[in-house]
């Protein structure tokens, strides 16, 4: 193999190294931010409190009616109690040793997730309702449903401008060199396509190494499926083959 060779080799496999330590970490990111914030919309609940010898059920049936409301689910207030036994067990025998129970009957809205940008009017909707004695939902984690759905979409999109990119330098390389050029010498495009898999599937390792520990910290971690390492892998092969075939012309 003569010198030039070499020093191509480790230039197309530093360039697809670079590029799997890229795609990779995007890949991981977009699947830890997609599966926070399914979990976040799953815990999230608008909470209400319905006051004393009320129809419950003409309640429930005007809730569930509202537009943005997905599931409704009714607690009486011995339901909470049993709750707060599980979660807090001296603020639930505070409560037991008082001569009426405090605590309400409650109505726990999971609201649909085209609605959660506009939380307020649901609330809103709520509070016109007879017999409502108090509504509340946490804030913050609204934030942070809004903001793991947006880098999601965002990180999806960077994996598809990516995969667009790849099929541009594949088809661009075509043009550049001809068809008849692109294609011949298959056997020496061959190793420069396993020189850029290589690349890639070597900043694979690297990632994986470096965020495998946080697993042992973060009660979510999901290590994407084969096919998204696939697609990083055929595309390290053909940035590899792209690069070879505008060197030899």
């Amino acid at each position: 193999m003569s010198l030039l060779n070499k020093k191509g080799y480790r230039i197309v496999f530093l360039a697809t190294f670079i590029f799997g330590i890229y795609i990779e970490t995007i890949i991981f990111f977009y699947f830890q931010t997609r599966e926070i914030n399914e979990l976040l919309i799953n815990d999230f609940k608008v909470v209400v409190a319905l006051k004393k010898n009320i129809d419950k059920t003409k309640i429930i049936d005007s809730l569930s009616v509202i537009k943005g409301v997905g599931k409704v689910d009714y607690f009486t207030s011995d339901d909470m109690l049993k709750k707060l036994d599980s979660e807090d067990k001296e603020l639930s025998l505070s409560i037991r040793s008082m001569p009426v129970n405090p605590v309400p009957d409650i109505v726990e809205i999971s609201p649909t997730q085209t609605v959660l940008g506009n939380i307020d009017g649901i609330v809103e909707e709520i509070s016109k309702l007879d017999g409502i004695m108090d509504i509340r939902y946490k804030p913050d984690e609204l934030v942070a449903i809004m903001h793991t759905l947006f880098y999601s979409k965002f990180l999806f999109l960077i994996i598809g401008l990516s995969l667009l990119t790849m099929v541009v330098i594949f088809f661009s390389g075509i043009y550049h060199v001809g068809v008849n050029n692109f294609f011949s010498s298959l056997k020496e495009s061959l190793k420069w396509f396993i020189n850029g898999i290589l690349g890639v599937l070597t900043a694979m390792l690297c990632v994986y190494l470096i965020i495998y520990p946080i697993k042992y910290i973060s009660a979510v971690w999901y290590w994407p499926s084969v096919v998204w390492h696939l697609f990083a892998l055929i595309s390290g092969g053909v940035m590899g083959w792209v690069l070879y075939q505008w060197k030899k012309n």
